[in-house]
């Protein structure tokens, strides 16, 4: 089936959401985030995460930090929000996602920004990380090298410096539009860390580094591959 954000039974998530418009005119100070199915949405979990709200300009600003996805059954589940002190209006509806009890294929990761970007306000939230499962498939690491140096009078090339990374290439799931837009956002954060090998991996998107996609005409969903180099795993030699 196609790639539909996943969440882990048992597994710790903080998001932060940003949203131009809410379902109605009611007010935002008094809401709380409850979980429902899919397509009925019926009320399965009644505040299922503490939720804070962040209102900046431009926008409406919501913010879930670190909660633990409690045990449903497997399924396709929705995040609505309501205002708690209005009759229990919708203010919010997510895109559905799906609730799954293996991370099998999935890879734990958290990320923020040193400043704030993408309408996301994390000079205000110093603490805060999105935290996060993505469908990524990690393939062999690569060892890309970058050899410095100038040509002699003679013709012949004077290597002054060799740069040796270590690289992880990625696949993603069939990603939608709106799928790779988020995994593309999510990889440009400054401080991004993957849980691989049981061990978190800080990353960053190499200088030659791409979000390798290209679309086929009348296909909604497709894989993309994209390279992070890990931080502080490169070797220099100067060989002057």
């Amino acid at each position: 089936m196609p790639y539909k954000h996943k969440y882990v039974i048992g597994s710790t998530y903080a998001f932060y959401n940003n949203s131009d418009t809410l379902e109605t005119t009611a007010s935002f100070n008094y809401c709380g985030l409850d979980l429902v199915h899919a397509d009925t949405f019926i009320q399965v979990i009644e505040d299922i995460a503490t939720l804070s709200t962040d209102i900046l300009s431009g926008g409406y600003r919501f913010y879930a930090n670190d909660f633990v996805f409690p045990t449903v059954e497997e399924g396709c589940y929705r995040f609505i929000i309501v205002d708690v002190a209005a009759g229990e209006n919708v203010l919010y509806i997510s895109d559905p996602f799906e609730v799954v009890s293996s991370d099998a294929g999935l890879i734990y990761t958290k990320y923020r920004n040193a400043k704030n970007i993408l309408n996301y306000n994390y000079e205000g939230l110093p603490s805060f990380y999105n935290k996060t499962h993505v469908e990524l498939l990690k393939r062999k690491p690569l060892r890309p090298t970058t050899t410095q140096g100038y040509v002699l009078s003679t013709g012949s090339f004077k290597r002054v410096r060799t740069l040796l990374t270590k690289t992880w290439e990625f696949i993603t799931g069939w990603f939608d539009t709106k799928e790779h837009d988020g995994m593309q956002s999510t990889i440009i954060h400054s401080d991004l860390q993957l849980y691989i090998d049981n061990n978190w991996e800080s990353m960053n998107l190499g200088g030659d580094s791409e979000y390798s996609l290209e679309w086929s005409d009348n296909y909604g969903f497709i894989q993309a591959s994209v390279r992070l180099q890990i931080n502080d795993r490169s070797s220099s030699n100067k060989a002057l």
